[in-house]
């Protein structure tokens, strides 16, 4: 198996305040690949019948910056079933190996709107790409159910640039909104604590993220509803969980994770200060 490759330009708009590539800048670079790599195959007409994002795992394991060198992205297929497949990345900048992601696609019918199972043809065009498994050290799961109201809510509107072609709000858009989330969440235990801006002796790094889509969100002028809470707060990080919702309608949407770790300027771990601790804990869920 040889795995596609796609190189991506680092944009200036791609950095945030900390001088790096945003961590989701990386799902924009995934999402760019795989329409590159279905786009120029024979199985093109997939991006136009239907081809839709179940999940996103990713890992950050390294900064990567705003300079010549591209993003390069090594992806091939794993987990190939009836009518699901996933497409596994590894992302380079340099020699440097900064991430490492899984995306579960499903194929659809976008007229009859449900999943479609892969033709024959469709299916031996991915196994030629069918590589070694990927797999992720499991993000932290509620250790106990919770419930609306208990969390952190935060309203979310969605602007028309982010609908795909299908009518649906775009899969990379999901992340943002858990960026957004977390960081609203945590403006006020992070008071007067530094956030990682130049020059701060301490700053906060996404280790790894995930996102499972539940069902379509559609463009609407009232918001939708981000609740989030802490699942756990270890030693040198946080772990969030995010669902999206309608607050008139009792459908989730999505449900995403987030580990937020406390890092020093260079990226390395360091004890989560006791303030903050005793600031998180009346949202953090326990058993």
């Amino acid at each position: 198996m040889t795995p596609y490759v796609y190189r991506a330009r680092v944009r200036w708009a791609d950095q945030d305040p900390q001088g790096h590539v945003n961590n989701v800048a990386y799902l924009d670079y995934m999402q760019e690949a795989r329409v590159d790599w279905i786009l120029g195959g024979p199985q093109a007409h997939m991006l136009g019948d239907g081809v839709l994002v179940v999940s996103h795992h990713i890992e950050y394991l390294a900064q990567s910056l705003f300079c010549p060198d591209p993003i390069i992205i090594r992806l091939w297929v794993t987990d190939l079933g009836g009518a699901r497949f996933g497409v596994a990345y590894d992302i380079y900048q340099g020699e440097t190996h900064v991430a490492r992601a899984k995306t579960m696609m499903a194929t659809y019918d976008v007229d009859g709107h449900r999943l479609r199972r892969l033709s024959a043809e469709e299916r031996a065009w991915l196994q030629g790409f069918l590589g070694a498994p990927m797999d992720f050290r499991p993000l932290p799961r509620p250790a106990v159910e919770w419930v609306s109201g208990f969390g952190y809510e935060h309203p979310l509107r969605v602007r028309w640039s982010e609908l795909d072609p299908y009518d649906h709000v775009n899969n990379v858009s999901y992340l943002t909104y858990l960026q957004e989330s977390t960081i609203a969440m945590m403006a006020e235990p992070r008071r007067d604590l530094p956030w990682g801006r130049p020059g701060d002796p301490h700053t906060w790094v996404v280790a790894a993220q995930d996102m499972t889509y539940r069902a379509p969100m559609l463009y609407q002028i009232e918001p939708y509803l981000a609740e989030v809470v802490i699942l756990r707060v270890g030693s040198t990080s946080v772990t969030f969980e995010m669902r999206i919702h309608d607050p008139h309608v009792d459908v989730t949407y999505a449900v995403g994770h987030l580990v937020l770790v406390h890092a020093d300027p260079h990226g390395t771990p360091v004890p989560l200060p006791d303030i903050l601790r005793e600031r998180l804990r009346p949202l953090t869920l326990t058993v």
